[in-house]
């Protein structure tokens, strides 16, 4: 199993991302709101001290506002 982790300001479009990028979206995750960039980047720290072996998913440049983040987590079966 990969853990896939990330956050956003954008969570509508989350599952269009994953589908795209990964297939479905049955074990899609989302987490929050949170106040700031900076305390979901630390959502995903903690996670990754916790978790371990995940990728991370960089958020692209978005709105640029300090504005409400989330965060996500998706899980996929590995390939055999």
């Amino acid at each position: 199993m990969k853990i896939i982790i990330g956050i956003t300001q954008e969570p509508e479009k989350l599952k269009e991302f994953v589908s795209q990028h990964y297939g479905e979206t049955g074990s899609l995750t989302e987490v929050g709101p949170f106040l700031s960039k900076i305390e979901a980047l630390n959502w995903m720290v903690y996670l990754k001290s916790v978790i371990g072996n995940i990728d991370e998913i960089i958020p692209e440049r978005q709105s640029g506002q300090e504005s409400i983040w989330y965060g996500f987590t998706y899980e996929r079966a590995a390939c055999l």
